[in-house]
């Protein structure tokens, strides 16, 4: 049975709930909460890991990122669409739950760090450095003994040539020699493997759950938008824990307690999200006129058919990664091709109307694309730059460079709602900026923040121990204005896709704003290898190439919000007035209430 609210709005009354609101939700926030601590857990030492433990080269270990977020962000085209035909939102969150385990446990068997030795004349020497050194000392093996190396010198990127120096009790010995580095062929393929499990799994998980959260709640239902409020809420306390917790674990512990915590994190997701399957009531099961049971191609049922599918999956994306650089070259190609494709087909097949809209929604989702590059910077070159060149302390506590990655889910919690209430405010005045004005000021924020890493910049000087480093004020600034440009932009973008594309291509409009995310992270990846000098530069070298790159990139940034700004009154014409407030929206996750709280792909 059910009630009619005063205005007239059904809503169950007979179910039970928890604070108002469907048992189901607690389910959700849980199992989400947990699912994000794993994945930002483990995304937040990624690249730290991959240029520390396995000593691959910045260049290659950027590109390999940038890669694997690349397909994280493509997945979920797969997991939504065999969820939407065949299995249903809560086989899909289960599956994709199993495969992220596998996969983050497989990140904590990691093995021996890689082995280095320099030979000179000849004569192998081994290198030995900590596990989690943030200053990345080294010393060299001479006569059965460590020597802490003074220098360590690459004369230029890609080269094996090192230029060397030591103290011996002979005096200052000075060499040149070619760098040898083993990673073992086994931890190698578990690390690329790992990777696989778990772009297939965020594929099947996330963008089926937060569909489950719709579906706990009648059409019309007034608890919907606080329902997805608290949903979001679980979503970055997830994140906030993870960047600080699984970051003192693998710095105090070693990577597999990093990691390990991430895989445990997830574990929890899946139990809670199996044991609590009956709350969500049969409102994620499968489509009713599937039949999953019945075997279709050599006694393999429909049901078996998709989680082979996604196991498939895994291993295209295992190979994928193992070619990262032509991948990425690749993306460029395919991004240039569709959007090229989209071009003619509104020249080609829309009427003046329709196509005005579809220019419009163009113009913000190839706008998206150097915002979310310059953004998504945090967990790559931002974050090798913290471990370089921050002074990671506040109040006396010193903590592991990966902990800032807290920042960004700390500050969407503080000021998503606030900014959530202006646009409501302004909305009932009839004051709400339109998309391109949000935009507009989105990229102005975004540059501002890289503006104000390098005041920090100008300010720094060398310490007596040879390193430059700016106060941790700078960079925790720079992520407050990233994170409030992240609000005024991505609620925006995928009800932009709903209200302006033609209602017969909003799918492929749909898939073209995940395209766009993910090219967005290729691009991240080569603006992030920009920033590297060769190894063993002196601090004031490294530390100006990431001044010059990030003062491109914030000019880039502001300049573009400029142009959106002044000309966002001729662009809002393109609407035709279909242009406004409307659903709140994040890269494929919609948050009714207005909140954008997940800056995870979607």
């Amino acid at each position: 049975m059910s009630d009619a609210t005063a205005d007239g709005v059904s809503v169950e009354s007979d179910r039970p709930t928890i604070l108002g609101h469907p048992r189901g939700l607690v389910i959700l926030f849980f199992a989400e909460m947990w699912e994000r601590f794993s994945y930002y857990g483990m995304r937040g030492l990624l690249i730290l890991y991959l240029t520390w433990h396995f000593l691959f080269e910045s260049d290659f270990s950027l590109t390999l990122y940038g890669a694997y977020v690349a397909l994280v962000y493509l997945g979920p085209l797969l997991g939504g669409y065999l969820a939407d035909k065949y299995i249903g939102f809560r086989k899909a969150v289960t599956f994709g739950a199993i495969l992220l385990v596998i996969g983050h446990g497989l990140m904590g068997f990691h093995g021996p760090k890689a082995s280095e030795a320099i030979v000179i004349d000849g004569t192998s020497y081994e290198l030995t450095r900590m596990e989690y050194d943030e200053s990345q000392s080294r010393n060299i093996v001479v006569d059965g003994a460590e020597v802490p190396i003074l220098t360590f010198e690459q004369p230029e990127k890609g080269s094996d040539i090192r230029n060397i120096s030591y103290e011996t009790d002979g005096g200052t010995v000075t060499a040149t020699g070619t760098i040898e580095r083993v990673q073992s062929p086994l931890y190698s393929t578990i690390l690329f493997l790992a990777l696989a499990f778990i772009v297939a799994g965020v594929g099947f998980l996330k963008p089926n759950i937060s569909t489950c959260v719709g579906a706990l709640y009648e059409e019309g239902d007034r608890r919907r938008d606080a329902g997805f409020t608290i949903y979001y809420m679980g979503i970055n306390l997830g994140s906030f824990l993870a960047g600080i917790f699984c970051a003192i674990a693998a710095a105090t512990l070693g990577w597999w307690a990093g990691f390990g915590l991430a895989a445990v994190g997830m574990l929890a997701g899946l139990i809670v999200f199996v044991i609590g399957q009956d709350w969500l009531e049969g409102r994620a099961e499968p489509p009713a006129d599937v039949d999953l049971k019945t075997p279709v191609v050599a006694g393999i049922n429909r049901e078996w058919l998709v989680y082979l599918s996604g196991f498939a999956f895994v291993i295209v994306a295992f190979f994928l990664l193992q070619i990262a650089g032509i991948m990425s070259l690749a993306m460029h190609g395919v991004f240039a091709v569709v959007t090229t494709g989209i071009v003619i087909y509104m020249l080609a097949k829309l009427e003046p109307v329709a196509r005005d809209k579809m220019i419009g929604l163009l113009i913000l989702i190839v706008s998206s694309v150097l915002f979310w590059a310059l953004f998504d910077q945090g967990p790559s070159s931002l974050n090798l730059f913290a471990a370089a060149h921050v002074t990671n302390e506040i109040g006396g506590w010193e903590f592991p460079a990966p902990v800032l990655q807290s920042a960004n889910p700390l500050f969407i919690i503080i000021f998503a709602p606030i900014i959530a209430a202006l646009w409501t405010f302004l909305g009932k005045r009839g004051k709400e900026p339109n998309a391109f004005f949000k935009f507009g000021l989105a990229m102005v924020q975004i540059g501002a923040g890289f503006y104000v890493l390098n005041l920090g910049i100008a300010g720094a000087s060398e310490g007596a121990d040879g390193t430059i480093k700016i106060s941790v004020i700078f960079i925790v600034l720079m992520y407050l204005l990233h994170t409030t440009g992240e609000v005024f932009l991505s609620p925006v973008g995928l009800s932009a896709v709903t209200k302006l594309s033609v209602k017969t291509i909003v799918g492929f409009m749909m898939g073209f704003w995940f395209l766009a995310s993910s090219y967005a992270n290729v691009i991240a990846a080569q603006v992030a290898r920009a920033t590297q000098v060769p190894e063993g530069a002196p601090a004031q070298q490294s530390i100006d190439a990431y001044s010059a790159v990030y003062a491109q990139l914030g000019t880039a940034a502001v300049a573009l919000g400029i142009v959106l700004l002044v000309a966002s009154p001729w662009l809002r014409k393109l609407t035709h007035g279909a242009d406004g407030s409307g659903p709140k929206e994040r890269r494929g996750e919609v948050d009714a209430a207005g909140v954008t709280l997940d800056r995870s792909p979607d």
